[in-house]
């Protein structure tokens, strides 16, 4: 596993976030809606596909997660894991039916619908740190 201080150099090369979200549509709108700001997109259907990439060796800058998707884990889950592996790695979580409990514990979540604008500028401003 990689090491807690997990800040791969931006200088040379267009951040790249991994987008987990079983809904191929929205997977789709967001993963374009990152590219048309400069970023490079990994995309994945599962919680379970994202942290195997990532255990693997994937270097991404960030992590976009939905919560509800089918696998062994959530989206929550997948936070929880990529915490206590890179703890610096930023995750932002989206859900349209998340506990408000739940949700409030997430420093950075993003409630569904969301604006596809306002995503793309909170994951900016984390690649930023």
């Amino acid at each position: 596993m990689a090491s807690a201080a997990y800040r791969p150099d931006l200088s040379d090369a267009s951040p790249t976030v991994l987008v987990a979200e079983d809904d191929a549509f929205l997977r789709l709108m967001i993963a374009d809606a990152l590219r048309d700001a400069g970023i490079t997109v990994i995309e994945a259907a599962t919680a379970d596909e994202a942290f195997t990439a990532l255990a693997a060796g994937l270097v991404v800058h960030a992590v976009f997660t939905d919560v509800r998707m089918p696998g062994s884990m959530d989206g929550v889950e997948l936070r929880r894991r990529l915490g206590a592996h890179w703890p610096d790695l930023p995750v932002v979580v989206t859900s349209g039916d998340l506990d408000p409990t739940v949700a409030a514990q997430l420093p950075d979540f993003v409630a569904k619908p969301y604006d596809l604008e306002t995503v793309v500028v909170l994951i900016l401003d984390r690649l930023r740190g």
